[in-house]
């Protein structure tokens, strides 16, 4: 089996799994809508959102996520970037409320759209990819929310997680505790 992780670029935007590609939940909570209730030309405007999100972020913050390929096929992703470049994680009780702390980087979403391919080290392979990338940069921490009792969870399952070294840091949310992983 082959994979491969790249990071993400303008060039390989297109290479988002479908179901993420419009999605705006954690980028604009305001406006966010599930895509598939919508007519296509509503999921095209919100692809191009996302878009330019990603072209901003890159621009501003580097690398903002990561594209995992099986045999050069894209079967999964994950998306970070400083909490303040995702402010739906300041709507969750165990979230960052109004906080924003230098060199913490958010996961918004670590996914793997081939459901064949799910707990078969995909995942591991694409997050342990992201934390050598983001120690080498020379940041202090990633923090996400991992659900518990579902690996079915765009943001990856919560054992997960924990097995490769993050903690929990608040659980004020039962079901979605934030959980760290310090980098220095």
């Amino acid at each position: 089996m082959e994979i491969a992780v790249k990071d993400i670029t303008q060039e390989n935007l297109d290479d988002i799994p479908e179901l993420c590609k419009s999605c705006l939940y954690w980028e604009f909570p305001e406006d966010f809508r599930d895509p598939s209730l919508l007519d296509p030309r509503k999921k095209l405007e919100f692809e191009a959102r996302k878009k330019e999100w990603f072209i901003q972020t890159l621009r501003n913050f580097e690398n903002c996520g990561k594209i995992v390929y099986h045999n050069n096929i894209p079967v999964g992703y994950a998306q970070y970037a400083p909490s303040a470049r995702l402010p739906q994680a300041r709507n969750y009780r165990s979230g960052p409320v109004g906080r924003v702390e230098e060199g913490v980087v958010f996961l918004s979403c670590l996914y793997i759209s081939d459901e064949a391919l799910r707990g078969k080290g995909v995942g591991v392979k694409l997050l342990d990819d992201m934390i050598t990338d983001l120690k080498k940069k020379g940041f202090k921490a990633i923090e996400t929310f991992a659900r518990r009792g579902s690996s079915n969870n765009p943001s990856g399952p919560f054992e997960l997680y924990l097995k490769r070294g993050f903690y929990i840091k608040d659980e004020t949310n039962l079901e979605f505790p934030l959980v760290r992983l310090n980098l220095r």
